[in-house]
């Protein structure tokens, strides 16, 4: 049986293959780039419903030096801020784009329970995973069967994203907490 850091070593190594093998599905030009046209091209296949400026502003949202394209350094360094994220606020629609191409393991489109989990496990750990698999799927069940085309994957993780959000105690949110009851000292 493999030790809990030999199978971390492993779940990092397979991550990081399945982001490289993301970034070249959405390289279809084979340049080193992706571009807005790239990323539309993906959502055409997929059969996402998007605009020429969601898929620019996607861009535009990871590209640091404003060339209207993503190389690989500027993919991976937007993949480690959202996924190192702890607010929340760290524009996440190309993530979660990325996401969905990393756990689509066989390439059909779709995304399943089981495809998810590995990513999943990695990013919030046992205790959280099946939380996370029943807010994405709405089921954290295995042999359900369900799957997720892209856009319904890309709404669910907006979705969980925005009720975290809610979640968080503001300036707004926030109450004070009542006194505390003194104990009166028997007399």
């Amino acid at each position: 049986m493999a030790s809990a850091e030999a199978r971390e070593r492993y779940s990092r190594k397979t991550e990081a293959a399945d982001l490289q093998r993301a970034f070249t599905i959405l390289d279809s030009k084979r340049d080193g780039k992706i571009d807005a046209s790239e990323l539309g091209l993906l959502f055409k296949r997929l059969g996402h419903k998007f605009t020429k400026a969601e898929v620019d502003s996607i861009i535009w949202e990871a590209d640091t030096d404003c060339d209207r394209c993503l190389t690989w350094k500027e993919f991976q360094e937007m993949y480690d801020r959202c996924r190192n994220d702890q607010t929340g606020y760290e524009p996440r629609r190309l993530f979660n784009v990325v996401l969905f191409l990393m756990n689509d393991k066989d390439s059909k489109g779709t995304v399943s329970v089981e495809e998810t989990m590995q990513i999943l496990y990695l990013r919030y750990g046992r205790q959280l995973l099946d939380a996370q698999l029943e807010d994405i799927f709405g089921t954290s069940d295995l042999n359900s069967g369900k799957t997720l085309t892209l856009s319904q994957f890309m709404q669910s993780l907006h979705t969980s994203q925005v009720r975290q959000l809610n979640s968080r105690v503001t300036s707004k949110t926030y109450q004070v907490p009542p006194p505390a009851l003194k104990k009166q000292a028997a007399s």
